[in-house]
C-alpha cells in the first residue's frame, strides 16, 4: 500500500493528526506514567474558534478498553497535547513542544459498550489555559495610553500567555480603572471602548482566539477584508451545487481537490428576516440618553440607518467586483427607508424602538479622553443585531486554512428552466463568526461548519417609488361594544 504524502490533498476530508496525548498534572513516577497517547482509542473530536468567544474550546471521544482513568486518574488538572491540520496548511498546534497544550476541564457521559463489557465511551472537554487562568485571577489597577497596550499587557502579564496577538491599531488614548475583573472581563470592556485609527464609524473591538494567534480588531476590519480597506483576499470560496459532489463522482472536473474543497456538503439560512427583532433591536434605528455626570448635562443621540449606513463599512461595499452595496432594507425614491405600514415613517425613524440611558462621565484624567459613548453604543448596538441577520450556515470539508474572523465568498445558484444563474442576494461576501472541525475516525472524514453572517447584499433590494397609502384613516372603524354594559348596570351576585 502506497504511503500518503501528509502534506499533499488526496481526498477531501483528509486530515493530519500528529499528537493527541493526555499529560498528567504529576510527575512521572514508576507506578503511573505521566503521558499517555490516546490516538489509538479516539472515536472523534472537535475543535472550535468563535469570533464572540475568548478561547479555543473543544471535546474529544475515546472508546476505551484499557480504562485509562484507572492508570493516569484524571481530576480535571491534566493538559492535552494536540497537533491537527489539513495536509500542506498550518492548523491547530497545542502540542507539548510548543509549550502551550491545552487544559483539560471535564469528563462527561461514561457509558458501557453494550457490545463489549470492557469497553467504554466518555468524552473528555478542553479549552486554551488561558481559560483556567481567567477563572483564578483578578485584576485591581489602572492603564493609560492606547487600548492596545492594556489587552497586550493583560494577554502576556496577567494571563502569561505565549502565543501571537494580531491587534488592529485604535486610535483610542484614555486611562481606564480596572475594578478587581477577571481578566477576560477586562478585555471585553476594554475593547467596548476601542476606536479604530482606520475605520471612522467603528463600534467597538472583538478580543478571540484562534488557530492562529489571540486577536483584538473590529468587526469592521473583518468585514472590509479583501476590498478597498485591506489587501487581504477572501480566504476560500464556496459554491452550493446544484447537484451534489459525491465521492465517486464521474466528471473528471469535480475530482479536482480545490473544487471539491470550494463545494458546499450542505447550507442553510438562519432566520434570513426577522424585522421584529431588528425593530427591538436596534437594527433599523435607536437612541441613547447620555448623562454627563462632570458637565451635568443630558444629550441624546438618535442612530438612523438610511442616513448611517452608506457611510459604514459594510461586507459588500466596493469590493474589486462589485460597485454597489444594497443594505439589508429596501428605501424608496428618496433614498429613506420604505414607510412601515400606515405610520408615515420608515422603521429607520422610529428611534424609540429600542432605547439606551447610560452615564458618561469625560475629563477626569487630565491629558486622556475618553471615547464618547453616544458616538460607540449606538454603532456597535446596530452592528450587534446585524450579525444577527443573514446567518449562513456551511457544512463543508475540512480546511484548516479558515478561521473565526475571515472573509469567505459563497455563491448560491438559482435554477431556472433552461439556464442556473446566482442569487444576487445571498451571494456574496460573508464573514465567518465561528468555525467547529469534526473529525471522526471511523469514516476518517474531517469536516467542518462555518456559522457566517454578512451585512449587505451584492444587489440593492427593489425600491418601493411611492409610499404606501395610509390604511384605516377612519379611527372608529371596526369598533364594537360588544358588552354594551351601561354605568346603570348591575353585574349578578355570586
Amino acid at each position: 500500500m502506497a504511503q500518503t504524502d501528509r502534506d499533499v490533498f488526496d481526498k477531501v476530508g483528509q486530515y493530519n493528526l500528529d499528537e493527541l496525548a493526555i499529560i498528567s498534572y504529576r510527575f512521572a513516577e514508576d507506578s503511573l506514567p505521566r503521558r499517555i497517547d490516546i490516538k489509538g482509542i479516539l472515536y472523534n473530536f472537535e475543535i472550535a474558534e468563535d469570533i464572540l468567544s475568548n478561547n479555543v474550546v473543544g471535546s474529544v471521544i475515546v472508546y476505551d478498553m484499557q480504562d485509562i482513568r484507572t492508570i493516569m486518574p484524571m481530576v480535571g488538572l491534566e493538559r492535552l497535547s494536540l497537533k491537527f491540520n489539513s495536509p500542506g496548511l498550518n492548523g491547530y498546534d497545542y502540542s507539548e513542544d510548543t509549550g502551550v497544550p491545552l487544559q483539560i476541564y471535564k469528563i462527561d457521559k461514561v457509558r458501557k459498550d453494550p457490545q463489549n463489557e470492557k469497553a467504554q465511551l466518555y468524552q473528555i472537554f478542553f479549552c486554551s489555559p488561558e481559560m483556567y487562568r481567567n477563572v483564578t485571577t483578578k485584576i485591581s489597577r489602572a492603564y493609560a495610553g492606547p487600548v492596545e497596550n492594556a489587552v497586550i499587557s493583560i494577554v502576556r502579564d496577567v494571563l502569561k500567555s505565549k502565543k501571537k496577538i494580531y491587534y488592529e491599531p485604535t486610535s483610542t488614548n484614555a486611562k481606564y480603572v480596572i475594578p478587581n475583573l477577571r481578566p477576560y472581563d477586562a478585555i471585553n470592556f476594554l475593547a467596548t471602548q476601542a476606536k479604530s485609527k482606520k475605520f471612522r464609524l467603528n463600534a467597538g473591538y472583538k478580543f478571540f482566539e484562534t488557530s492562529e494567534a489571540f486577536h483584538f480588531r473590529s468587526i469592521d476590519s473583518m468585514m472590509g477584508a479583501g476590498g478597498q480597506f485591506a489587501e487581504v483576499t477572501p480566504k476560500w470560496k464556496y459554491q452550493s451545487m446544484i447537484t451534489a459532489v459525491t465521492e465517486d463522482a464521474k466528471q473528471p472536473e469535480l475530482k479536482d481537490i480545490e473544487r471539491r474543497l470550494s463545494s458546499v456538503i450542505k447550507y442553510e439560512f438562519d432566520k434570513p428576516v426577522d424585522t421584529l427583532d431588528n425593530i427591538t433591536g436596534g437594527f433599523y434605528a435607536n437612541k441613547v440618553t447620555v448623562h454627563d455626570a462632570f458637565n451635568k448635562t443630558i444629550k441624546t443621540h438618535n442612530y438612523n440607518y438610511s442616513e448611517v449606513g452608506p457611510n459604514q463599512v459594510h461586507t459588500e461595499i466596493n469590493t474589486d467586483r462589485f460597485s454597489t452595496v444594497g443594505l439589508l432594507y429596501p428605501e424608496d425614491g428618496s433614498g429613506k427607508g420604505v414607510k412601515f405600514a400606515d405610520t408615515g415613517k420608515s422603521l429607520t425613524e422610529m428611534y424609540d424602538a429600542k432605547t439606551m440611558v447610560v452615564t458618561e462621565t469625560s475629563k477626569v484624567h487630565n491629558d486622556y479622553e475618553f471615547t464618547p459613548t453616544s458616538l460607540l453604543l449606538p454603532l456597535s448596538t446596530h452592528q450587534s443585531q446585524a450579525m444577527r441577520n443573514m446567518n449562513l450556515s456551511l457544512l463543508v470539508y475540512g480546511n484548516t486554512l479558515v478561521n473565526a474572523g475571515d472573509i469567505i465568498t459563497f455563491t448560491s445558484p438559482v435554477q431556472r428552466p433552461g439556464e442556473v444563474e446566482n442569487n444576487p442576494y445571498t451571494s456574496g461576501r460573508y464573514v465567518v463568526m465561528a468555525i467547529k472541525h469534526m473529525v471522526n475516525v471511523e469514516s476518517q472524514r474531517h469536516e467542518m461548519v462555518l456559522k457566517c453572517f454578512k451585512d449587505s447584499v451584492r444587489n440593492a433590494y427593489p425600491k418601493e417609488e411611492d409610499a404606501l397609502n395610509s390604511v384605516g384613516t377612519d379611527t372608529r372603524a371596526g369598533l364594537s361594544n360588544i358588552y354594551n354594559l351601561q354605568s346603570d348596570e348591575v353585574l349578578a351576585d355570586f
